[in-house]
């Protein structure tokens, strides 16, 4: 019997959609605040930039995360499902981060949104991963450290040349 099942599959719709936006908004703002400090506060020594770049990156990451965390848990309160935002909050961050340990516990009607909030927070944490990775990637690279051309297939129309490719005909 589907019960409050597909209620709570709209709403675990609606949530997973909101992260999604505040996470695409959340990086957008990352990239243009490590934008604005590489052209404005640059320092002399690269090992202060070394360190503040990614710092920055990572407490930016934890801002955004959080939001989409309390996203979470606001609903769970605001619903009446948990008691109040402490438990909430600590639901919401144990399932997003899938530890999975929680002091709190839905009532079974909403246990799968609980669920879902894992799958959701999983792949955001993924995303952000490689988000920081790529980001750092790029910014520690030297030009021409890497083998493969830079926006090769890259949608703009100012794509990179490509290099020859060393590949052996078939013969007829």
């Amino acid at each position: 019997m589907l019960g409050n099942l597909p209620h709570e599959l709209a709403i675990a719709t609606g949530l997973v959609a909101g992260t999604v936006v505040i996470h695409l908004i959340g990086l957008e703002g990352l990239m243009r605040l490590t934008d604005l400090y590489l052209r404005r506060f640059l320092s002399a020594w690269v090992h202060v930039d070394r360190l503040l770049v990614p710092l920055g990156i990572v407490l930016g990451l934890f801002v955004v995360h959080g939001a989409e965390i309390w996203l979470y848990a606001l609903f769970f309160l605001g619903m009446g499902i948990l008691p109040d935002l402490e438990a909430a909050l600590y639901f919401s961050t144990s399932a997003y981060s899938t530890l999975g340990e929680a002091g709190a516990f839905l009532p079974d009607e909403w246990r799968v949104l609980g669920v879902l909030e894992g799958i959701n927070g999983m792949l955001l944490l993924g995303w952000s991963t490689a988000f920081l990775f790529q980001v750092l990637g790029h910014l520690m690279e030297s030009e021409g450290d890497h083998p493969l051309p830079k926006g090769a297939i890259a949608r703009s129309s100012a794509r990179a040349p490509r290099r020859k490719s060393a590949r052996v005909k078939p013969k007829s």
